[in-house]
């Protein structure tokens, strides 16, 4: 069983599998999420920073709900349940 998700990090996951769904397969950078934007349409609210956004995505990895990967030693997160 996973734990629970604060609405925080809800939201961020909920963008991260959008994206990914909409993009066919293609993960968002840590820009793409603090932008919140999915095609040009805003859907989580702008964030300033990046580096809040990466806690919180590191937290979504140690409670098992991304997996982190990394190209060419850059990383990009999956959904775990994604298809």
């Amino acid at each position: 069983m996973r734990h629970p998700l604060s609405p925080v990090q809800k939201e961020i996951y909920d963008f991260i599998v959008e994206f990914y769904k909409q993009n066919d397969n293609l993960n968002p950078s840590l820009r793409d999420i603090a932008n919140g934007q999915i095609n040009g349409k805003q859907v989580i609210k702008k964030r300033v920073g990046r580096e809040g956004v990466r806690r919180r995505i590191k937290m979504l990895c140690e409670k098992e709900y991304l997996e982190e990967r990394f190209f060419r030693n850059v990383a990009y997160w999956v959904p775990k349940d994604a298809k």
